[in-house]
């Protein structure tokens, strides 16, 4: 059972909670956080999202990602959704940037404040990966996960799309 997430008005100022499935039905606002985790040489370690995902089943997607729950802050959700996914826990991550994002998937209305953060680990870490949400991890070079969006655009989620199109041109 989930938590309820954190509902945000227009300023991304809390007002309420709900559960997932109501804020993508009435289209309320709602915080996001990803996390990009590169290795020293520059690349970017991509998840293959688990088939039983309401949202992008077997897309390929940031390497951590999730909602802020209710009265949960952007930084704490981040470090969260890193141990869960990935079992990384005890890093710094860094903010690099912010953005609103508004789209529709398969009725899901996704309005949203999403908080990008990056971390850096040694290309030879061993993830532990949360099977029900993550099927499998892959290192993939910038140009490489642009191409992917590029020529493959079924196999990847909208975050990682937005993600990229926002922090790395």
């Amino acid at each position: 059972m989930h938590l309820p997430i954190q509902i945000v008005d227009e300023n991304d100022e809390p007002i309420g909670v709900a559960s997932t499935p109501e804020a993508h039905e009435k289209g309320w606002f709602h915080r996001i956080v990803y996390i990009m985790v590169e290795d020293p040489d520059g690349q970017i370690l991509l998840q293959k999202r688990s088939s039983d995902m309401d949202a992008y089943p077997n897309c390929w997607d940031v390497s951590s990602a999730g909602h802020v729950d209710g009265g949960e802050g952007y930084l704490t959700a981040a470090n969260r959704e890193l141990a869960e996914e990935l079992g990384v826990q005890d890093v710094e991550l860094e903010e690099i940037g912010t953005y609103q994002s508004s789209r529709v998937f398969k009725g899901r209305k996704l309005n949203r404040f999403n908080k990008v953060y990056k971390v850096v680990v040694p290309s030879d870490t061993k993830f532990v990966i949360q099977q029900s949400e993550v099927t499998a991890v892959q290192w993939f070079r910038v140009a490489d996960v642009k191409q992917l969006i590029r020529d493959s655009p079924d196999q990847v989620a909208g975050g990682l799309v937005d993600a990229f199109s926002h922090f790395y041109v």
